[in-house]
């Protein structure tokens, strides 16, 4: 071999290695791409958007079947005006002590009494006798009358013993109260049983009656009936406002000494919607609801929470009627929404 053609060999060598570390090179590139690719966590377009200033999540019908998504209509309905007033869960152990000073003094007086009873017969027995040609010595006659005198001013002491202990009563919890305890009537031990609950309301004014029937709405937000009992014979002190005495069953939610919301109806009706408890989820401190704007769109929209009902809570305007909210998988609505927003976040920092 001439070495020329010892140069042309070299050459096309030195080409093929340098094509080769060329093609593994790019190939290398690619490979690399690829698998940076498919290590990419997978990011699906945001369903959130914003339309007429109301968060709105789309959702297809066959998600909302797998996120348990289900909706019901609001109904019209008619509801009185509230006023919030103070309230706090009286503790009945003051009164079971005044029972317990009532009690004997009422045995008392019934025991003088019979004392008495029984002296002034024997006082009009024996006088008769010492009248009908004295078959009794005046002697005896003074003795029965001494008897009596004294059984007169024990008695007396009785009563003066058993009507303070029943004022004592009255000026504490006023006269439907003090006739349940002197009655030992059934609403009484009721109370005693911790089977009702006694509960203080003050009034926002005085000018303001107290309804004969209230809610109570507790620290978790549960609604709870409750009845008028009557007024008590005191003042708040706090806001020298008249104060009323309810009563309601027993709840878990209520403790004696706890401080609650009374919620008093007053003056005309008014037309709104109750929003299920159900429908409700809270976000920063505030409740929101999710309407179904279109068979696939959410709206978050937000409650006022000012008039609690049982169930809910009753509005009057943001919802119209017959517009149907979500009742189940709120939840699953919300998470879903700041969800889509976290990868929106994300995308626009990349």
């Amino acid at each position: 071999m001439n070495k020329s053609l010892k140069w042309v060999v070299a050459i096309m060598i030195g080409g093929g290695v340098v094509a080769l570390l060329v093609w593994a090179s790019i190939a290398g590139r690619q490979e690399a791409a690829t698998e940076a690719k498919r290590e990419r966590p997978i990011e699906s377009p945001s369903r959130v958007s914003v339309q007429n200033g109301e968060a709105t999540i789309q959702m297809d019908p066959a998600n909302q079947s797998r996120n348990g998504i289900a909706v019901s209509p609001l109904q019209l309905t008619s509801r009185r005006q509230e006023y919030r007033a103070n309230a706090v869960v009286l503790a009945v152990q003051e009164l079971i002590d005044l029972r317990n000073n009532y009690v004997p003094a009422r045995s008392q007086l019934e025991k003088a009494q019979a004392s008495l009873d029984v002296s002034r017969r024997a006082y009009e027995r024996v006088k008769a006798l010492y009248e009908d040609e004295q078959n009794a010595s005046a002697k005896a006659v003074q003795a029965a009358e001494g008897t009596m005198r004294s059984d007169e001013v024990t008695l007396k002491a009785a009563q003066d013993s058993y009507h303070l202990a029943e004022d004592n009563v009255r000026q504490r919890w006023g006269s439907v109260i003090t006739s349940w305890l002197l009655k030992g009537s059934p609403e009484f031990e009721g109370l005693v049983r911790q089977e009702n609950f006694l509960i203080q309301v003050t009034l926002p004014g005085s000018d303001i009656p107290a309804p004969q029937n209230a809610s109570i709405e507790t620290a978790s937000g549960r609604i709870l009936s409750a009845k008028l009992v009557g007024p008590l014979p005191r003042l708040d002190p706090r806001i020298q406002a008249p104060v009323f005495v309810y009563v309601t069953p027993r709840n878990p939610d209520v403790i004696p000494g706890m401080s609650l919301v009374a919620l008093l109806p007053a003056g005309a009706s008014a037309r709104g919607l109750v929003i299920p408890r159900l429908a409700v989820v809270w976000w920063q401190g505030k409740a929101w609801a999710y309407v179904q704007v279109a068979s696939d769109k959410f709206a978050r929209r937000e409650v006022l929470t000012e008039m609690p009902v049982g169930d809910g809570w009753f509005v009057t305007r943001s919802f119209p009627a017959e517009q149907k909210v979500v009742v189940t998988g709120a939840q699953q609505l919300l998470s879903e929404e700041f969800r889509s927003q976290i990868q929106v976040g994300g995308e626009e920092t990349k």
